[in-house]
């Protein structure tokens, strides 16, 4: 899986990068379908946005589609966690589409049996 991450107008703090790297293989583990993800920080500053001015997003380019997630909150772990979160979301209902098409798949191509009388 390659992970790149980004942050614009806001300096990309150490634990933020770990907790990043940690939740991405979360999600990965066990599927190993994930064959990219980014991740961009950024810090809104515009005025009338209030309080909530950090905002994560989350691209995945998984085998099948590509997700996005983005989250906007007070700070910058609340929004990374809150991102994870609707990703998580979005990958187990399209794993679970994926399985329940691959049986019906599978379902469908089953041979009919034939007896031969000779």
């Amino acid at each position: 899986m390659d992970i790149r991450t980004e942050s614009r107008n806001v300096t990309m703090v150490p634990q933020w990068q770990e907790e990043i790297e940690g939740r991405l293989h979360d999600l990965q583990d066990g599927h190993n379908d994930i064959l990219h993800a980014r991740m961009i920080l950024e810090r809104n500053r515009h005025h009338n946005k209030g309080p909530k001015i950090a905002m994560a997003r989350l691209v995945c380019n998984v085998r099948g589609g590509t997700f996005t997630a983005s989250k906007t909150e007070e700070t910058f772990e609340e929004a990374i966690r809150a991102t994870f979160n609707a990703m998580e979301e979005e990958l187990r209902t399209f794993r679970e589409k994926r399985k329940q098409r691959a049986r019906v798949e599978s379902a469908r191509r089953k041979p009919s049996r034939r007896v031969r009388f000779d």
